[in-house]
């Protein structure tokens, strides 16, 4: 009886362990609305797996001058969340680096991935990926990865900061003055009528 007893009670424990080792965490949206985003980071060119000569210059690429790194990139940006839509509009960035793309596909409040592509100085293209992972609002880059000239590869560290934007309310004058010079104008033509 009592060997019954402890597979009974070894198997209720099996049960309960494949349980919580199958859970899922549930990841919580970001709420519809705008919120300021600030990047910060730098990346470097990875040549761990480049074949380079003993004493190499490695400011040549193919005959193109890579620029000496890290490189440092910093952007502000607006990202405005609509249910399933996200919309990005970059602010402000760094001298020397353009911004021509710059995407959220994932925006949790646990994890957070980041997609951009640009030009930076000296004319030279990079694109890169990162994820994030945090919360409330401060997130650090646990992978980031991407490529300079789509032939030398990059990797790097990242800080973003997240905060809801402060929605500016039109002042009472902005608003009261065209309304007024409206009405006046109507006044005006309504005498003129009569």
């Amino acid at each position: 009886m009592k060997n019954i007893s402890v597979l009974i009670t070894l198997a209720v424990l099996m049960v309960s362990v494949v349980g919580i080792a199958g859970a899922t965490v549930q990841m919580t949206e970001f709420e519809d609305g705008c919120y300021c985003v600030h990047l910060k980071g730098e990346y470097s060119p990875d040549l761990s797996n480049i074949p380079v000569p003993t004493g190499a210059d490695l400011s040549f690429n193919n005959g193109l001058v890579i620029p000496q790194p890290p490189y440092i990139v910093e952007v502000d940006a607006q990202v405005c969340k609509a249910g399933d839509d996200i919309t990005v509009t970059v602010l402000e960035s760094n001298p020397g680096v353009t911004i021509n793309s710059l995407e959220f596909p994932m925006l949790y409040q646990e994890q957070i991935e980041v997609v951009a592509s640009g030009t930076c100085s000296m004319g030279h293209l990079f694109s890169g990926n990162m994820m994030l992972v945090g919360g409330s609002g401060t997130y650090q880059s646990t992978v980031a990865t991407g490529f300079l000239d789509n032939t030398v590869p990059m990797n790097g560290a990242f800080t973003v900061t997240i905060k809801e934007c402060d929605q500016e309310i039109p002042e009472f004058p902005t608003i009261a003055v065209p309304v007024l010079a409206i009405m006046g104008l109507a006044f005006i033509m309504q005498r003129r009528k009569d």
